[in-house]
């Protein structure tokens, strides 16, 4: 008994989050919830019901997509879509479903993302994750850091960039040039995450990944002129200019990019800007030298992660779940201990609660200590060496 429970019960705390998120779909689709299900949700089944409805020309309309979210928010609220166009294609399948299924279904969607992403590393953790029973202790510890549980349960995305993330890195070890391109131009549905990724493709002289990349985003680029037409670059950027600084304002407390979470604290100011450039390159600058001259054996894609956050001109914490890509190699590298690190992990990802309280996200000091160790890391050693990414038993 004792060893079924070993060996299953980590996929019983996987189910039984899956099962309660669907609960709760259930429960508000009968009308025995009483609040709004979903969390920010209700942005991208609104803008896969207005691709959905032919409406693509009046994706970015304020008012149009407050009145398809209307039967979400009662006192007249609606949570913007500011998304490339492309980005609502998907959800328009998801649209075409009742808003409780669908919230359900995406869910669900987001957990197979996580444990997706978990198989995906399996190769690259050196023993670490063999056995059904490990990948269900990692995939359960991966569900219950706060930044990925609050993505899951509130409609977000964040673990299907860390799935796109950790297939870069993936491929990319395995000079699998196609699909670490293609994986990359995926990512630009976050653009501020996917552009990152490709400009350190560039950095990593991966050309024939870049030339892919390129190749994925022209053909993601039709399809958002699919949506609302040719122009939809110059549209989608006004909607972005417009909103970001009413982001701010709304979700200043979430921010852990650099600039987020310094505008936050000091405001929308040139000290702000001042103070962001000199952190970026204090931490990017080394970085980059390193993956430019080739001192690490491969793109570090777990030393990059951190920084991709915080190099965002806007990164919210459940985005810090990209970081798993950093927990994930540094746990592969401890040859004891593992557990409590996990639990360290687990532990302060939940400090994020009270950020709404004191007024800023304490997730931003954790992701940029770990991003300055690896930047100092580069500075100190003449050639890193590390265990790469590739790894064979």
């Amino acid at each position: 008994m004792d060893s079924m429970l070993a060996r299953f019960g980590p996929w019983i705390v996987v189910a039984t989050i899956a099962v309660a998120t669907a609960g709760s779909a259930v429960a508000a689709f009968t009308g025995d919830a009483d609040a709004r299900l979903g969390g920010d949700f209700p942005s991208f089944y609104g803008a896969g019901t207005i691709v959905l409805d032919g409406q693509g020309s009046d994706l970015y309309d304020s008012s149009i997509q407050q009145s398809v979210q209307s039967e979400q928010f009662d006192d007249g609220r609606f949570l913007y879509f500011a998304y490339p166009p492309f980005t609502a294609v998907p959800y328009a399948a998801l649209a075409s479903l009742p808003y409780e299924a669908a919230y359900a279904l995406h869910s669900l969607l987001g957990i197979a993302a996580l444990i997706g992403a978990i198989v995906a590393f399996r190769p690259m953790a050196r023993g670490m994750l063999d056995g059904p029973t490990r990948l269900g202790v990692a995939a359960a510890a991966a569900l219950l850091i706060y930044p990925v549980l609050r993505s899951v349960l509130g409609g977000q995305n964040a673990t299907f960039t860390l799935l796109l993330l950790v297939l870069v890195a993936r491929f990319d070890a395995y000079d699998r040039h196609m699909a670490t391109g293609l994986a990359a131009a995926a990512m630009l549905y976050k653009p501020q995450f996917g552009l990152f990724v490709i400009l350190v493709l560039v950095a990593g002289r991966r050309w024939r990944s870049v030339a892919w990349a390129g190749a994925g985003a022209t053909g993601l680029y039709a399809l958002g002129a699919a949506v609302i037409g040719g122009e939809w670059l110059r549209t989608w950027l006004d909607a972005v200019s417009a909103f970001g600084d009413e982001n701010l304002v709304v979700n200043g407390d979430l921010m852990v990019s650099v600039l987020g979470w310094v505008q936050n604290v000091l405001g929308i100011t040139t000290a702000s800007y001042i103070v962001t450039v000199i952190v970026l390159a204090m931490i990017g600058i080394p970085i980059a030298i390193g993956v430019m001259s080739r001192r690490w054996r491969e793109i570090p894609w777990y030393a990059v992660a951190p920084l991709i956050v915080l190099a965002a001109p806007s990164a919210l914490y459940y985005d810090t779940a990209l970081v798993l890509l950093t927990v994930g190699v540094s746990l592969a590298w401890l040859r004891g201990f593992r557990l409590m690190a996990t639990a360290f992990v687990i532990a302060m990802s939940w400090t994020q609660l009270p950020a709404t309280t004191i007024g800023w996200s304490p997730l931003f000091l954790p992701v940029i200590w770990i991003a300055a160790a690896f930047a100092i890391g580069a500075i100190r050693s003449d050639r890193i060496s590390v265990t790469p990414l590739r790894y064979t038993r």
